[in-house]
């Protein structure tokens, strides 16, 4: 088999299988976004660091 026979099949099986692909993405129908949230706006998180106890941005 010379390389460019090689690379016609390796190239008519990924056609292949990307037809198979787009098949199946086709038959399941696609999943649904969850609603959009408003925005929490500003959160503080509580630190440690030895004796010092805080809140940073």
């Amino acid at each position: 088999m010379t390389l460019e026979e090689a690379y016609l099949e390796f190239m008519e099986e990924l056609e292949e299988y990307y037809e198979e692909e787009t098949a199946q993405a086709i038959e399941h129908p696609e999943r649904k976004l969850p609603p959009k949230r408003k925005d929490p706006g500003t959160f503080t998180v509580p630190f440690c660091f030895g004796n010092v106890q805080g809140r940073a941005l």
